[in-house]
């Protein structure tokens, strides 16, 4: 049996429906049974039979061209995940932090276009990452206390939270920003774990480097391994949750991945995909309802 979950912004319509069953049937995959998730109807959970590889490719094109998303995963018990890891980043908050604190000491151009080297293919992430912590070289560490005041959270942020943790899953958030930040998100939302670099300080500015090792992609996807490893829980029951590149290599690693408001060739990569805006659809997705 396999479970195919679609998620919309607002009330699924008609037409999407109808053009779900047909796509369906072409390809000889059946509907055995379907439900709404919401009184809204914009998430919808059908059982399918016979569901293989060969639709996959289908049901994401007609997942773009509907606006709706489609997740489809088997329905076992390893659908509800016990160890969720979180991005940080424009994933549990609606920011960039070192674009933030780029701003606020008047570097952000020269931070930029550090960024857009990177994004180029020029600049690995550890190189990339080093060159624009050297341009914060001088700013106050009550940086840290003033950006806090200006973070949203995302949409969802809290609810998926509150979820998760009523349903004992463990909570962590992996981050290749910085760790005065995390601590933070880790305390509002509640979660277990919170990793991301170390920015060197003489207990009044920054020193423009970072301490021990850097939380990069392939880091990410270690510390997923050894908070699993920690909690006892077996790694097909894990998600990684994010929305950049340097968040696939966790996604592989994970049981299962959820590509959140992401670039396309992130979502083009990733397991599934969400673009509602909302991170409580996630419980949809998981199977906490």
């Amino acid at each position: 049996m396999t479970v195919l979950t679609a998620l919309s912004k607002s009330t699924i319509p008609a037409g999407f429906k109808t053009g779900l069953v047909e796509l369906l049937q072409q390809n000889n995959v059946a509907i055995s049974n379907h439900k709404d998730l919401n009184p809204s109807g914009s998430a919808i959970e059908y059982e399918l039979e016979g569901y293989h590889d060969g639709v996959k490719n289908k049901l994401y094109n007609f997942s773009n061209e509907s606006k709706v998303d489609i997740v489809v995963q088997p329905s076992h018990p390893t659908r509800q995940k016990k160890l969720v890891v979180f991005d940080m980043d424009s994933t549990l908050i609606q920011h960039e932090v070192i674009d933030m604190i780029a701003a606020y000491a008047g570097v952000e151009e020269e931070v930029s276009r550090v960024t857009e080297a990177a994004m180029r293919g020029e600049l690995d992430f550890n190189a990339s990452l080093e060159e624009r912590v050297k341009l914060l070289k001088g700013v106050p560490v009550t940086v840290y206390n003033d950006i806090k005041k200006k973070l949203n959270l995302t949409p969802g942020a809290l609810e998926l939270c509150k979820g998760l943790k009523e349903n004992g899953v463990k909570m962590a958030v992996l981050s290749g920003g910085f760790q005065p930040f995390v601590d933070w998100i880790k305390e509002v939302l509640g979660l277990d774990y919170a990793y991301a670099n170390v920015l060197a300080d003489d207990g009044e500015k920054l020193e423009g480097k970072t301490v021990g090792r850097v939380v990069n992609a392939e880091v990410k996807a270690q510390l997923l391994a050894e908070i699993a490893e920690k909690e006892g829980i077996p790694i097909e029951y894990t998600v990684a949750v994010g929305d950049g590149s340097n968040d696939l290599k966790m996604m592989d690693r994970a049981g299962f991945g959820v590509a959140f408001s992401a670039k396309p060739i992130v979502q083009a990569k990733a397991p599934s995909r969400l673009n509602t805006g909302n991170l409580a659809d996630i419980l949809y997705i998981l199977g906490y309802n």
